[in-house]
């Protein structure tokens, strides 16, 4: 995906084709499940990531890889998108307040088996704030490593790791109050 980001950057249409065709429906997935199932938004944050990679391929420093550069770029639309909706989401506590606290909570896929309906997951998750969706997302359904995660929300493994923990005990929280 290197070469083909550097081929971009010399303009060639082909290489952009090629990239969109593999990576639009992967970055889809990824942008819809961080937007709680805002379906047109999502695509339309993907196609304009897609326009910034055309714009901005020669920007690629070779760091890293390519599609966690890529990624990032779509987080980013995603982040200035959710930044001029309305707050509707439930507040969580900070990521470092219960860090240290043993995890007792389901994983996600223990919470998806307790729910046979896609749908109400898909508004459980829209609960969630960003940062939690996200660390779901990129950990149990891109199956990234924290390593990874971590690159890619620029953030320390740590603060993934509390994410996720506080992602899953919101999501038992959640789940908990339909019983």
């Amino acid at each position: 995906m290197g070469e083909t980001l550097r081929l971009i950057a010399q303009g060639s249409q082909a290489a952009f084709s090629r990239l969109y065709c593999e990576q639009q429906p992967i970055m889809l997935r990824f942008a819809t499940g961080l937007m709680g199932g805002h379906g047109q938004a999502a695509e339309d944050m993907v196609d304009e990531a897609f326009f910034e990679v055309w714009r901005k391929a020669g920007q690629y420093s070779g760091d890293g890889h390519p599609q966690g550069w890529l990624r990032r770029i779509v987080r980013n639309k995603v982040i200035d998108w959710l930044r001029k909706q309305p707050r509707a989401g439930v507040e969580t506590p900070a990521d470092d307040a219960l860090a240290q606290l043993s995890d007792e909570s389901d994983t996600p896929e223990q919470a998806l088996e307790k729910l046979s309906d896609a749908n109400e997951l898909r508004r459980l998750l829209s609960h969630l704030t960003l940062e939690h969706r996200e660390a779901l997302w990129l950990c149990y359904y891109e199956e990234l490593p924290l390593s990874e995660i971590a690159a890619t929300v620029e953030c320390p493994e740590g603060t993934v790791k509390t994410r996720l923990f506080h992602a899953r005990r919101a999501l038992r929280a959640m789940m908990g109050d339909q019983s």
